[in-house]
């Protein structure tokens, strides 16, 4: 039986939220957060890290944000002061994130494409589990 593409990104999201709570955090998954559009799919909290992430499992050649959804995300970032990620995970490959400010604008959304998709981090480049930790700004620290 084949899955909706709401089971699997319910699928994804929760194989996220457990490799999150593995590394140390506490991590809420908004339930219904594609219908209402007005928070991050995980909120991730350690006693020294604070992470939001928008997932997105997806085969194409890129993913997208409506732009209301991604000025939603940018003044949920402002307002906590959380940085906000999107995560995208392509099939036999792990999941890579990127900081709202490495999405290009399209017309009527932001995305990412498959090219670029080798520049975003790895789970380990967020969570502070390798020498890289990144600001809010999306921009890498030593």
């Amino acid at each position: 039986m084949l899955m909706s593409a709401k089971e699997k990104g319910t699928r994804f999201e929760r194989q996220l939220k457990k490799m999150l709570e593995e590394r140390g955090f506490f991590v809420v998954r908004a339930s219904g957060s594609g219908s209402d559009g007005v928070s991050p799919d995980l909120v991730a909290l350690s006693s020294t890290r604070h992470l939001a992430v928008e997932c997105k499992a997806w085969n194409g050649d890129a993913v997208y944000i409506e732009k209301a959804k991604f000025g939603i995300m940018q003044e949920w970032e402002k307002r906590t002061a959380i940085p906000v990620f999107v995560a995208w995970k392509s099939p036999r490959r792990d999941w890579r994130f990127f900081p709202l400010v490495a999405l290009k604008e399209t017309g009527r959304a932001f995305g990412i494409n498959k090219a670029d998709l080798e520049t975003g981090m790895e789970l380990n480049d967020v969570v502070g589990g390798s020498r890289k930790s990144v600001e809010p700004t999306g921009k890498h620290v030593p």
